[in-house]
């Protein structure tokens, strides 16, 4: 087995790593990855005696489909029939936690598709893995790193509390990119019918209206950007924003934003630390809530997170709101924006905007 750990900066060159696991699922073998959602194992989707290494290893039941990750639209249309809804799903929410179902067209080898013979595609939005399902430019399999009925893996040590040294063995290379946002699993959206069918929710609701799709090439435009949509506490000051992104992708900066156009003249730092930071406003308070550390319903409770979303005289801005539906989907009542920020370099932010129903 095989250990290396990822650094992720957007600017790093990656391409030997790349190798190195192409190299082990040219041959059989067998990775675990990370994604924006947890860890995953992956082996050649193409190769049966890979796919016999990884049913084995998942302990996973027969006839139950396992979805397959790309690294391009391209690829996807490659793998399964594309019609308009698939081709709006990868508009608006692509690459991101969304697991796309559609008929198959026999790519793959026939038990991870389902008894009707569909077949999931992933498309992560994490750099790393994206990056890798490119180079490799073969679909890889795209499931959770533990064994079936197991803990979602966050860490390499969620992965290994789990399983037996006989299923460690069977493990080639691990890239380890150290704790992982405790994000829920994808959403799975069937497309097959040309209709859209949510079989499991998760982080996006493809039902959301894409509102802006913005190419941020500073730190100046995140905050420019963030200015201007302080002007929906404005309009409706019970609107919620919610930020989604990796570490480093923008989400404070646009905050500053947020709050330049609210007029508070206070330094805006991130409350990773101490949950949220409190601005008084004059008619109301803005909070900024940093949800990364909150672990339970007990933490929301005692946090008055509960109660700041039912005074509406409260402007709240939640970064990490996922970490918040893990716990408790039903938490945003609220009519709410939800932004993504994705890196595509080490400057370069792709922000999408997206609206509730």
């Amino acid at each position: 087995m095989i250990v290396e750990k990822i650094i992720d900066f957007a600017n790093l060159d990656y391409n030997d790593l790349y190798q190195k696991a192409k190299d082990i699922l040219d041959s059989g073998g067998m990775i675990i990855y990370p994604t924006e959602t947890c860890y995953g194992v992956g082996v050649d989707a193409t190769n049966s005696r890979a796919v016999d290494k990884l049913l084995k290893y998942k302990k996973r039941p027969s006839g139950k489909a396992i979805s397959v990750a790309v690294g391009s639209e391209e690829m996807a249309k490659d793998l399964i029939e594309f019609n308009e809804s698939a081709k709006k799903i990868f508009d608006n929410f692509l690459p991101g936690p969304i697991t796309l179902v559609s008929r198959s067209k026999s790519k793959v080898d026939p038990r991870l598709e389902s008894e009707s013979r569909t077949l999931g595609i992933r498309f992560s939005s994490n750099k790393f893995f994206a990056g890798l399902c490119f180079f490799y430019n073969k679909p890889i399999t795209s499931t959770s790193a533990n064994a079936s009925g197991k803990r979602t893996p966050y860490t390499i040590d969620h992965i290994f509390g789990g399983i037996s040294q006989r299923q460690k063995n069977m493990i080639d290379l691990i890239f380890d990119a150290g704790e992982l946002p405790k994000n829920p699993p994808s959403t799975v959206v069937d497309v097959s019918k040309d209709e859209l069918k949510i079989y499991r929710s998760g982080g996006i609701d493809p039902n959301w209206q894409l509102v802006e799709n913005f190419l941020s090439k500073s730190q100046t435009e995140t905050v420019n950007l963030g200015e201007k949509y302080s002007t929906l506490f404005v309009e409706r000051k019970e609107t919620l924003i919610l930020l989604d992104g990796d570490l480093g992708a923008g989400k404070t900066h646009f905050v500053k934003g947020v709050a330049r156009g609210l007029k508070i003249k206070d330094i805006i730092k991130s409350p990773t630390y101490n949950y949220y930071n409190e601005y008084n406003l004059s008619d109301g308070k803005f909070i900024h809530l940093d949800a990364w550390r909150i672990e339970s319903k007990r933490d929301i409770e005692l946090l008055g997170i509960y109660d700041f979303l039912t005074n509406h005289d409260i402007r709240m801005v939640v970064e990490w709101p996922s970490v918040l539906t893990l716990i408790d989907p039903t938490i945003f009542t609220r009519h709410f924006y939800f932004i993504r920020f994705i890196k595509i370099d080490n400057n370069t932010r792709q922000i999408k905007i997206y609206k509730s129903n």
